[in-house]
């Protein structure tokens, strides 16, 4: 058992002395103790600190229905990174071209046409992302993918029953909308209701769901052969918002959500559901201080009830609390507790009862994107917006979209000339192998660290591109698709998974919808603009592509090794504080002294490098 008075687990009153009880109130701590437990579960000896929480079923079935929305991302995108030929008709439709029924078996378009039918969804997303703070503060983290997922079924039903290149583009528009939304909302709600040892592991399945949905959206507009097949393939996400219209509302909000807008009853339910078996009293008071709050110590505990007043008014705010077990129907819980808020005034202390101890609500502020950027809000938090906003942008200028994502990327220039059917495969190829590297990252992220993973993934990256480089001024080509097969699969190691949950470990909730809503739309907004650049790159200086991608991949080893901190097992709370501020080198000086006392070495190794 830890010795913080937040994380120790008291034994039940009846059973202290004279001599306990006076021990007690010398050192009793600020808050109440909180316990969720089965209802047959009382010894008080058992529980442990909330944020030594490990695995949870509830919360990764949460995550697993949260991801069926980041599918429809990936899906979206690769259902048309191979189906050209099969939706587009580039010359108008004559009799043999035409359908039974109403829907024609390809669409006209033309190539310009196609072109912004393809890159509408990021613009789509773009827009999306700019309101999914609003959204997610207005209703909830839970609600807004519930009612996104509305827009993405309403997105699949305009493409799969689309008659013309307009209709069809604005299904991807509105799709589009539905993928920025996700993008947001998503990795919120998952990280605050995640626990504390596990984010790494739950924030990864953003990343999974996306190349699974890359996957498999391509396998099946390779084989959407004939017909109106394709019409099938394109909707198909409605199928998953289906899904999580009807299931989402059975899962909890955010615990963090509800404390902002002041749903304490509620907030203390949803967190005692999601950490079952624990001591949640330490978390509840970072959750609280996490909020910008001008006294977080005004709420203490996580659970108040009319019907408890009776019980509680009896109980002194100054004096020790007896162990209360009460059974609420409707969490199915047994809510110990143990200790009250310490007042400085006894007698203003002792004339409230527990029941209006619990009922004081505080004002709480909501900070802007500019107030987060310019450092005025009650932390200054430069330094970690910095830090979040690059590795945003370096998930695309480290040259993924050249590989898979544009009609003239590198494996399609390589095969199309030789083989037209085995570049769409090679594709496939590339996005299954990246599997293993997320699976592997999903055991190892909340082992080695954000660090270890972000500087390994950026040093592999820079190598490939140099190889991939190579072989495109030297050749063979064979060394060019190794290159490219490894580059997407250390790709996934780390760069295309920390950057989307380490908002929410770094960021404290009061300005997380202003650092989310900032950083998604500048990866929405790098999306668009190195779908742009790539194929002007290509038609003047080709082979130089991939050097100007590892330059950027170089940079950034560089810069995560010097700034961007560590944040495995660390609160949010204790990340602010170590590196709040203007942008500052977190690296520090490592020398271990002799039994002398002189220094006797600078070396450090290199894992004790990446942790930092």
């Amino acid at each position: 058992m830890s010795s913080e008075p937040a994380a120790a687990c008291g034994k039940d009153s009846g059973k202290d002395s004279g001599e306990q009880l006076a021990q007690h109130k010398q050192s009793r701590t600020m808050y109440p103790r909180v316990f969720a437990v089965d209802l047959h579960d009382v010894d008080g000896d058992r529980f442990q600190d909330s944020r030594q929480a490990g695995f949870s079923w509830y919360v990764l079935t949460t995550t697993l229905l949260v991801s069926l929305s980041v599918i429809s991302i990936g899906w979206s995108f690769g259902v048309v990174n191979v189906s050209k030929s099969i939706i587009c008709q580039l010359t108008p439709l004559g009799p043999g071209n035409t359908h039974s029924s109403e829907f024609p078996n390809r669409i006209p378009f033309s190539d310009s046409a196609w072109t912004i039918a393809v890159g509408i969804l990021a613009v789509g997303g773009f827009l999306g992302a700019l309101v999914s703070g609003a959204i997610s503060d207005s209703i909830g983290r839970r609600n807004a993918l519930v009612v996104n997922n509305g827009l993405c079924l309403a997105g699949a039903v305009l493409m799969g029953t689309a008659t013309t290149a307009v209709h069809f583009t604005l299904g991807r528009f509105v799709i589009g909308i539905a993928c920025g939304v996700t993008s947001g909302v998503a990795n919120t709600y998952v990280g605050e209701i995640a626990p504390l040892k596990w984010r790494g592991f739950y924030g990864s399945f953003f990343q999974l769901s996306i190349v699974i949905g890359l996957l498999f959206g391509q396998l099946a507009a390779m084989h959407a052969t004939g017909g109106t097949g394709w019409r099938i393939v394109v909707a198909f996400p409605g199928v998953f918002s289906l899904i999580q219209i009807a299931l989402l509302p059975l899962r909890v909000e955010s615990p963090r959500y509800l404390l902002k807008v002041h749903h304490i009853n509620e907030a203390r339910h949803a967190l005692l559901t999601l950490r079952r078996g624990y001591d949640v009293a330490a978390e509840w008071q970072e959750s609280l201080l996490s909020l910008d709050i001008s006294d977080s110590n005004e709420i203490n505990t996580s659970c108040h009830s009319a019907q408890w007043s009776a019980t509680a008014a009896a109980v002194p705010a100054n004096d020790l609390a007896t162990t209360t077990a009460l059974d609420k129907n409707d969490s199915k819980l047994t809510i110990k507790i143990k200790g009250l808020k310490t007042v400085d005034d006894d007698a203003a202390a002792s004339s409230l009862t527990f029941a209006e101890n619990m009922l004081v609500e505080p004002t709480i502020h909501v900070s802007g994107i500019w107030q987060t950027l310019c450092g005025r809000t009650r932390d200054d938090l430069r330094h970690l917006m910095a830090c979040c906003i690059v590795l945003m942008v370096l998930q695309q200028l480290s040259g993924i979209s050249a590989i898979l994502f544009t009609d003239s990327g590198v494996v399609m220039d390589i095969l199309d000339p030789f083989s037209p059917l085995s570049a769409p495969w090679a594709c496939v190829v590339v996005c299954g192998t990246s599997l293993p590297a997320i699976f592997l990252c999903l055991i190892c992220v909340d082992r080695l660290g954000r660090r270890a993973l972000l500087l390994g993934s950026l040093g592999g990256m820079s190598v490939c591109c140099i190889l991939i480089s190579a072989g495109l001024f030297y050749g063979p080509n064979s060394m060019v698709m190794a290159a490219v097969f490894l580059c997407y699969f250390v790709f996934n190691m780390g760069v295309g998974i920390v950057p989307w949950f380490i908002i929410s470990e770094v960021i404290p909730s009061y300005s997380l919808s202003a650092a989310t809503v900032l950083c998604c739309s500048l990866y929405w907004v790098m999306s668009i603009a190195t779908s742009l650049m790539v194929p002007l790159i290509e038609n003047m200086v080709p082979q130089w592509l991939f050097v100007i991608f590892g330059s950027f991949t170089l940079a950034g080893f560089f810069v995560v090794m010097l700034f961007v901190p560590e944040t495995m097992n660390c609160p949010i709370t204790e990340v602010v504080k170590k590196h709040s501020g203007n942008i500052h080198v977190v690296v520090k000086p490592y020398r271990r002294l002799n039994a002398s006392g002189s220094i006797g070495g600078t070396s450090r190794s290199l894992l004790e490098l990446f942790k930092c």
